[in-house]
């Protein structure tokens, strides 16, 4: 300002500088900018200092998205920076903004907000941005129960038991609950088949599955030895047995020959004596008793009506 004859700095031998006190690093205030060393053979210089402004910049601040399983403790919480200027970190900022989140330990599976609130800095506008707590679905054990059952019976019900529950829950809680299954049937043969279970949903939990199994024993068999009879002396008669309990329509013939021991002697006077089976050969799906018959020894009599006393005894 001053220049006349509508001349410029252009004429001006020397050019005064300018400089100021502020540098790089300076924090966010107001800094004198003044100027010397200005030189002319028709003016003289008079120095008026300026203002050098440094405005805070701008800082963003995001909380860090997390993420953990239902029933378990929100983890950490973190904030990351993009804007740091001059090689600074977080270390620097002179209130740092708080960070939370409202989900709870027991809260159900789903997205839950991370929220930064205040913060102040001389040198940053601090710009906040919220992230994401994922609540995940945590891992149940869900295990079918072994069973037993004797071989031609139905199967039992099948039952599943749990184990990996959160909060204190139980299977209650579960919006569907698993069934159990198995390939046995009603004529499946003595041994063992799984028991597999399937089927189970919930929004707090997955779910993983263990067999178990279901044992099919053996039914039980009654061999009894058919009660006879003879005459004192006679040769004793053809010795049978009869069977009880056969399952899913099985036939007597499966047990085999059975040999039998008696109490009463060819001399043996009239009486009641016992007929015991045993031996049978042993078969898969049935374990065999056997009980007691009865051999009649009846005494010899004389009779002018022979055909009737021995048709009594048929």
């Amino acid at each position: 300002i001053g220049l006349k004859n509508g001349e410029t700095s252009a004429v001006i031998d020397s050019v005064a500088t300018a400089a100021t006190t502020a540098t790089l690093t300076s924090n966010v205030g107001t800094y004198a900018i003044t100027s010397s060393g200005g030189s002319d053979n028709n003016y003289i210089f008079n120095y008026a200092n300026g203002t050098l402004t440094i405005s805070k910049a701008n800082l963003t601040l995001t909380a860090d998205n997390k993420s953990r399983e239902y029933g378990l403790a929100n983890p950490g919480l973190t904030i990351s920076y993009s804007g740091f200027k001059n090689s600074e970190t977080s270390a620097v900022i002179d209130t740092a903004p708080t960070i939370s989140t409202a989900a709870l330990i027991t809260d159900n599976v789903g997205s839950y907000a991370i929220t930064l609130s205040g913060g102040l800095d001389n040198n940053y506008n601090l710009i906040l941005n919220n992230g994401t707590l994922s609540i995940t679905q945590a891992t149940l054990t869900a295990t079918a129960d072994d069973k037993t059952r004797e071989y031609g019976l139905a199967n039992p019900a099948f039952t599943v038991s749990y184990s990996g529950f959160r909060n204190g829950d139980t299977s209650a809680v579960i919006d569907t609950l698993a069934s159990g299954s198995s390939g046995a049937v009603l004529g499946s043969n003595v041994g063992n088949y799984a028991i597999t279970a399937a089927g189970a949903s919930d929004n707090n939990y997955t779910f993983n599955y263990v067999d178990g199994n279901l044992s099919i024993t053996q039914a039980t068999l009654t061999a009894t030895a058919d009660d006879k009879s003879r005459y004192v002396g006679a040769v004793d008669p053809v010795f049978t047995y009869s069977v009880s309990g056969l399952r899913n329509g099985d036939l007597g013939t499966i047990i085999g020959p059975v040999t039998y021991n008696k109490t009463a002697l060819p001399i043996s006077p009239a009486g009641i004596y016992t007929i015991t089976p045993s031996g049978a050969a042993s078969t898969l799906n049935y374990t065999i008793v056997y009980a007691d018959g009865i051999l009649s020894v009846i005494p010899q009599v004389t009779s002018v009506f022979p055909d009737a006393v021995e048709n009594s005894l048929a």
